[in-house]
């Protein structure tokens, strides 16, 4: 997921927080501002991010991110960038404390270096993790080497240094070699070529890393491929909506669309529709070793199964199933990456940051097995919800008949050691905790996993703001919380948290405590409010079927910027602005924003040498 900044205004009003009030009225401005303003760009957090064309089954993990600024610099050459940073537009105090802190950094990097340390953000949770760069490599090997998801072709040194340049420049050829002839043959038209073609001066090969799962015993490892300019990225980011869009009608699965807090009101909905029956249990499916374990050749399969059975006209977007098909066969055998100078092709799964990767998952699980389990959920109008490698669903029956069904089901004894599952009244899903009593009263709170950490977030991500962080995970705490009750102990534990992290808070900042009525009010006011931005973004992605999003180039001048701007409308006018099919698009230009720079940006090395990841200059 994106990092989430938060405006103070949106959740807290500033002339009250102190005393602990919640201003809802001012978020409802910027809902209206957010709706009537297109060219919105900044990052702002109200309860969703602000629209840039990226569809939401698109989005990555903080893992996968990768600063604008350090994107042309190698490891070695970051202290000589760090040195070198220009504070003089900065206040005299302001300039001595970048300074300060960057010598700082540098320091700390030095050690890392010397002492061969390596340094690492967990899989999951916020604190740093840093240990012996030896015996972590040596974790990631038997990785590579138990789970056989990758093989390796060459490695890089010696005469074979070109071999990764000349492997990306064959997977180039052989896209836009498909694309054109998909074209030519009108497979596919003007729009659908170009939305999926590449841009060779800022395509890369992929890369491998890996990062510690500090929350589990012996503290593993967990693969990241990052992939945010790789050579099938585009095709990736145009397909893995439509294709969500057909599992989702299938299965009746709701996407999450705020992550998990979302699954608290769906299911609140659901009980207040009379759907949720005394006794009812909860279900949820992790499929975190799944992503990188299943087989292409019967997820492939699956996933024709699927598209036959749901695409009546056997079309969608003007694609057949037979296109898209071959659309997704490409990327698969495509999955080459760069890893300790070696050059690696993935053979089962998906890569971490392919957001097709997760869709496939959730095909190969949920439609690959048996039918039987979907068609069961549907008829008994069970809730069913993904968030990310998380799902949720109902399940109106005994945990015998549920623990039978499942073992019918997922009857591959290889799928079924990679999917964790829990049943219960009471089940945590991602960072809440969802119970449904026996007296049948459904109540929810914010859950913290004790082996992760204990300061409240509401992002993966760490959130260096921390004042921006207290007004965002007060409001989670309002959405999360079933109950006046469970919100106090939140609150409590919310001070408790910041206050041992040594952030500072007034003495009053907790002071104000409300009473079950006030509560209730102020919940469905956020509520209220939350249904109501959930409203603006389904208009605004109905919208962007009819938009071409078209990232703006970066480093160039207003003049330059200008004149990019101009060719390229004139160009879409000139061949496609009169064509049934594309004279309806409106062209919406994305800038590029680059956030400030984290510690981990500097002193997490995870990417190999640039050399080894771009084409040749020859």
């Amino acid at each position: 997921t994106h990092s989430c900044t938060v405006q103070s205004s949106t959740l807290l009003d500033d002339n009250t927080h102190e005393n602990g009030e919640f201003n809802v009225d001012n978020t409802k401005a910027m809902n209206d501002k957010q709706e009537d303003d297109d060219d919105v760009n900044d990052s702002t957090w109200i309860l969703y991010k602000i629209d840039d064309g990226e569809d939401q089954d698109n989005q990555l993990t903080y893992h996968h991110q990768e600063a604008q600024e350090l994107k042309d610099l190698d490891w070695d050459d970051l202290p000589n960038f760090i040195r070198h940073l220009d504070y003089n537009q900065l206040k005299a105090d302001d300039c001595h404390k970048g300074n300060s802190e960057n010598r700082t950094i540098l320091s700390i990097r030095h050690k890392m270096v010397a002492n061969n340390m390596i340094l690492r953000l967990p899989y999951k949770g916020t604190p740093f993790y840093i240990g012996s760069k030896n015996d972590f490599q040596e974790k990631e090997v038997a990785y590579i080497t138990q789970t056989s998801t990758w093989v390796l072709l060459h490695k890089l040194d010696g005469g074979h240094q070109n071999v990764s340049q000349l492997c990306l420049t064959k997977i180039l050829e052989e896209i836009e070699t498909k694309l054109s002839h998909l074209l030519d043959s009108k497979y596919i038209n003007e729009v659908h070529h170009f939305k999926t073609n590449i841009n060779r001066s800022s395509v890369r090969m992929h890369y491998l890393y890996f990062v510690p799962e500090t929350h589990k015993e012996e503290i593993p490892v967990r693969p990241i491929t990052v992939c945010n300019d790789g050579p099938t990225m585009n095709i990736v980011r145009y397909i893995t909506p439509l294709l969500w869009s057909i599992f989702d009608q299938a299965t009746n699965c709701r996407r999450f669309q705020n992550g998990s807090i979302d699954v608290i009101h769906g299911i609140e909905k659901y009980a207040q529709m009379g759907h949720l029956k005394p006794g009812t249990l909860f279900v949820t499916f992790n499929m975190d070793d799944l992503t990188t374990s299943f087989l292409h050749d019967q997820t492939m399969s699956t996933l024709q199964r699927l598209l036959i059975e749901q695409l009546q006209d056997k079309t969608i977007d003007g694609l057949t199933i037979d296109i898209i098909l071959q659309l997704v066969h490409l990327v698969l055998k495509n999955q080459f990456c760069v890893y300790n100078n070696g050059l690696y092709q993935q053979i089962h799964g998906g890569a971490s940051g392919l957001p097709l990767t997760m869709l496939l998952t959730y095909v190969n699980l949920f439609y690959g097995q048996d039918s039987e389990l979907m068609k069961t959920i549907k008829e008994k109008d069970e809730f069913f919800g993904r968030y990310r490698e998380q799902a949720i669903l109902t399940w109106h029956g005994s945990k015998d008949e549920f623990c039978t069904l499942i073992t019918k089901i997922i009857h591959v004894e290889h799928t079924r050691h990679l999917v964790t599952m829990s049943i219960g009244s009471t089940v945590h899903f991602h960072d809440v905790e969802i119970s449904h009593s026996k007296n049948d009263v459904l109540e929810s709170k914010v859950y913290y996993d004790p082996n992760i950490d204990t300061l409240p977030n509401v992002s993966d991500e760490p959130m260096e703001n921390k004042s921006k962080q207290l007004h965002a995970v007060l409001y989670r705490a309002v959405r999360c919380c079933s109950s006046v009750m469970k919100f106090h102990h939140e609150r409590r534990h919310i001070q408790f948290s910041f206050l041992t992290s040594e952030f500072g808070l007034s003495k009053r900042s907790f002071s104000c405590l409300l009473n079950e009525d006030e509560y209730r009010h102020l919940r469905q006011r956020i509520i209220q409010d939350t249904e109501l931005q959930m409203k603006l973004k389904k208009q605004r992605e109905k919208q962007n079927q009819h938009t071409l999003f078209i990232p703006c180039p970066k480093f160039l001048d207003h003049k330059q910027l200008a004149d990019y701007k101009k060719g390229i409308i004139e160009w879409w006018k000139k061949y496609y602005g009169n064509e049934p099919q594309t004279k309806h698009i409106q062209i919406k230009w994305v800038e590029s924003t680059s956030k400030n720079l984290t510690n981990s940006d500097i002193l997490v090395n995870k990417r190999p040498p640039i050399r080894l990841l771009t084409l040749s200059k020859k």
